[in-house]
């Protein structure tokens, strides 16, 4: 380091420098130190309603210990309850056993598992699609499908309440990211109709089930749109799969339009138990994003325990649909309420 950087602090903050001194320019952290950032975290601790990161020391089922205290969770995503059924631990033991607690590689190099083939293709079977691609976290997926395929001339077409991770997929890409309004068709079809004529390809991106509302996207006016205009349609389905659907395939299942959908994302670190991501579509289409996708090929790959534990959550998903009758009974009781 060169002499003239003075990395003397007060408080946690750089010392004020001389003008012309070349540190005058700031410090990036400043943001982080500023009492507006800090004050609004530790105001909500004060007054007892900062709702995160709260530790659980223990968790039997939806009853969770949390400061020395037994309470229900509300909040999980563990739709179908499979995370503490035996058969998924019993599973994930053999596999910690056999192949123990890491990969220790990228599926690209030494990672890929004889188990990673196995879910592709099950989940391929069971969404009735030509290819799928597993990915470490749900997050990676959307990263590797959009910055793999969205090119210079590309142009997305995202509804304003998209989960944050397609978002950042898309910001990866070199694609142009247009933005209606939620559950809008009309002022998709406004933006798609502006671009017609342009060159480069056309991909509306959508959730199935909105993560933070609920809000089950309009598949069948978004297909008949992407017909019309020539666009392919790629939905995140990660709060659906497992959900929707007379066989839990989620929201293509749930409008009859699982031949219509080019792309499904998804993740299983909801209604699966487990933790990890998924993409479905075209085997062309999968294998270029297997060979082209950055966030996929360097990143370390799922390990063994958790891939088994996805494989029986999905027997499991396939063959007692009880589990799924039983979340819409809730759901009903609920609503009633």
């Amino acid at each position: 380091m060169s002499d003239h950087v003075n990395l003397d602090r007060i408080n946690g903050r750089p010392v004020p420098k001389a003008e012309g001194d070349p540190t005058l320019a700031g410090d990036i952290f400043d943001k982080a130190f500023s009492s507006f950032t800090l004050a609004r975290a530790d105001e909500a601790r004060a007054a007892g309603i900062y709702p995160y990161f709260k530790p659980i020391a223990k968790q039997n089922g939806a009853t969770v210990t949390v400061d020395g205290r037994e309470m229900v969770i509300f909040g999980s995503n563990d739709y179908l309850g499979l995370t503490e059924d035996p058969r998924l631990k019993e599973v994930a033991r053999a596999a910690l056993k056999d192949f123990g607690t890491s990969c220790t590689g990228s599926r690209f190099l030494t990672g890929t598992l004889t188990l990673h083939e196995e879910l592709e293709h099950r989940l391929s079977g069971f969404l009735g699609a030509e290819a799928v691609l597993t990915f470490s976290t749900g997050l990676l997926g959307a990263l590797s499908v959009l910055a793999a395929l969205a090119g210079r001339q590309d142009i997305l077409y995202f509804d304003r309440e998209n989960h944050a991770s397609l978002y950042d997929g898309a910001r990866l890409s070199f694609g142009s990211l247009r933005k209606y309004r939620h559950n809008d068709l009309e002022d998709l079809e406004r933006l798609l109709e502006r671009d017609a004529g342009k060159p480069g390809g056309r991909m509306i991106v959508t959730d199935g089930v909105f993560s933070m509302s609920g809000h089950v996207a309009d598949l069948p006016g978004i297909v008949e749109l992407a017909r019309r205009y020539g666009a392919r349609v790629a939905v995140d389905d990660a709060h659906a799969t497992g959900v929707l659907g007379g066989g839990g395939r989620g929201t293509p299942e749930h409008f009859g339009l699982e031949d219509e959908i080019d792309l499904v994302i998804g993740t299983f670190s909801k209604s699966f138990a487990s933790v990890g991501g998924f993409v479905s579509g075209p085997k062309e289409v999968i294998s270029y994003v297997k060979h082209h996708a950055r966030p996929f090929i360097f990143t370390a790959a799922l390990p063994a325990m958790q891939v088994a534990a996805v494989l029986k959550a999905l027997e499991i998903m396939e063959t007692e649909p009880h589990h799924r009758e039983k979340l819409w009974q809730n759901v009903a009781l609920s609503s009633a309420g």
